[in-house]
């Protein structure tokens, strides 16, 4: 007997399926077919009932469309051979008690995201399914208020994937999902309403690799035997709850961690310099405090690095150094910083992001800065820095450069003068003297351009008419003169995105 596959995909016949409804004639016919993939379409209606007599299928994806529904009615109960099912992302209605699988022993695989969550009667609680499902995914559900973890999941033993994200689950956190699944391998929670303690079982998670309960109501502090609870975590995100307390340090001896991010929460205790093994650390908008060590710039493994938000302060020493770095992005905004600009960023060639605003620096922005030219965003707004802007200072890259709320003052020169990327240039509250330089005309791609309350003088220049994606000028508050070109009548200030 032949076993057959069928797959059509949006990705070859996409000038045909803007709206489409399958004719299913001859297709309920084929007994032996296995495998069915239907995703990534524009399909719509209900699921033909005749389905039900593909008794061979394993595998059926119908993901990505706009099939409608109530699950629990459709043809999908009789397909008990069914080892992979994929209903994301359509406009179906599916129970959170997977009753209508409950026969399904098979199954393995069951992924609903982005559906109508409904829930069943009290009496279907409590049913125990034939199957031991080893993914299950049903997040970013809708119209369902109040929902609790789904009462069958007590009876699951093997899963290694479960997503319960992007719900209203609203109840204590649920330690038993990792007492009855010691093989889990990814927990993703984030976006519901959790709360109470993260409680945790006493013996270890060997395969836990990622943990995601961010952005629920969760308080309480950070359990300090978490690493031996998940030794070989690479990713933990716990950001946007009510913690509180110490970071445990122990979390940069888990060799395997890559990601490690707690912002939004009531942390107050961390020791940074035993966090320096992480590659991308979020730690902002908590109670943090204290100096910031120099070997946080000199570590290993960091690469990316959150810290705004919070109480440090002191100086940023100059630093040389150890090895090669490679640093994306540093953001110690909102804090107590003080001191001189440190000279030292220049060696970080690959940066892309820096943002030193909202605290006490001062003196001039150092001319090395020109050396970073891979840098797309700077931010250095809300300091007190003063002198001349570099005129050297054109990284190729830049999209978006904040330096409001400063004293700075001088011309422009020839800062900024090639950057064709850049999309945002906030001068305010500035000291910034001497025209506007002609090569404003050269930035094509700028969209907001702020220069209030500044010491700019003479005529507008007309080359501000060639800046056709220009959705906002600010050039109150200064000392210029003149007529306004008339050209820029001709400038439509499109709304910025």
């Amino acid at each position: 007997m032949l076993s057959c596959i069928i797959l059509i995909s949006k990705r070859y016949f996409h000038h045909y399926f803007d709206s489409f409804e399958i004719n299913y004639i001859g297709w309920c016919e084929l007994k032996n077919l296995k495998q069915l993939d239907l995703s990534g379409n524009s399909f719509g209606g209900l699921l033909p009932y005749c389905l039900g007599n593909l008794s061979s299928l394993q595998l059926l994806d119908v993901s990505e469309n706009q099939f409608t529904g109530n699950i629990a009615s459709s043809s999908l109960t009789n397909l008990i051979s069914l080892k992979f099912l994929s209903l994301s992302n359509n406009l179906f209605e599916v129970s959170t008690s997977m009753k209508p699988f409950m026969n399904h022993s098979s199954l393995k695989f069951f992924s609903s995201e982005n559906n109508r969550l409904v829930t069943e009667p009290a009496a279907f609680d409590n049913l125990i399914p034939k199957f031991q499902l080893v993914f299950f995914s049903l997040s970013k559900t809708s119209e369902a208020l109040n929902v609790d973890v789904p009462d069958f999941l007590y009876y699951q033993y093997d899963l290694r994937v479960l997503d319960l994200s992007h719900n209203n689950i609203t109840e204590m956190f649920p330690s038993w999902l990792l007492k009855n699944n010691t093989r889990l391998k990814q927990l993703y929670l984030s976006d519901n309403s959790f709360v109470g303690a993260l409680q945790l079982q006493d013996n270890p998670y060997l395969n836990m690799t990622e943990l995601d309960i961010s952005n629920n109501n969760m308080s309480g502090q950070i359990p300090n035997d978490i690493c031996l609870i998940f030794p070989n975590l690479k990713s933990l995100r716990m950001a946007k709850n009510g913690f509180t307390g110490c970071i445990p340090s122990c979390l940069g001896n888990i060799s395997s961690l890559l990601f490690l991010d707690l912002s939004n929460n009531q942390l107050s205790t961390v020791k940074l310099e035993q966090l320096t093994t992480i590659l991308v650390l979020k730690l902002s908008n908590n109670n943090l405090g204290g100096q910031l060590p120099t070997s946080v710039f000199n570590s290993s493994g960091m690469y990316i690095l959150y810290l705004s938000g919070n109480n440090f302060w002191g100086q940023i020493s100059d630093f040389r150094l150890y090895g090669w770095k490679v640093w994306s992005v540093v953001d110690l905004s909102n804090n107590k910083f003080s001191g001189m600009l440190p000279r030292s960023f220049v060696n970080f060639t690959h940066l892309g992001v820096l943002d030193l605003s909202k605290n006490h620096f001062k003196g001039p922005i150092p001319r090395d800065f020109c050396k970073l030219d891979q840098l797309e965003y700077l931010d250095l707004s809300e300091n007190n820095l003063s002198g001349y802007m570099p005129s050297c200072f054109n990284p190729p890259q830049i999209t978006h450069i904040h330096l409001s709320k400063n004293r700075l003052s001088g011309p422009l020169k020839y800062g900024f003068y090639n950057s064709s990327f850049l999309v945002t240039m906030d001068l305010r509250d500035n000291s910034f003297t001497s025209s506007i330089p002609n090569w404003i005309g050269n930035l094509s791609s700028l969209s907001v351009l702020l220069l209030r309350d500044n010491h700019f003088d003479g005529e507008l220049p007309v080359q501000l008419c060639l800046l056709e994606q220009l959705s906002i000028l600010d050039v109150s508050q200064n000392q210029l003169s003149g007529q306004l070109p008339s050209c820029l009548g001709n400038l439509t200030f499109k709304e910025s995105s």
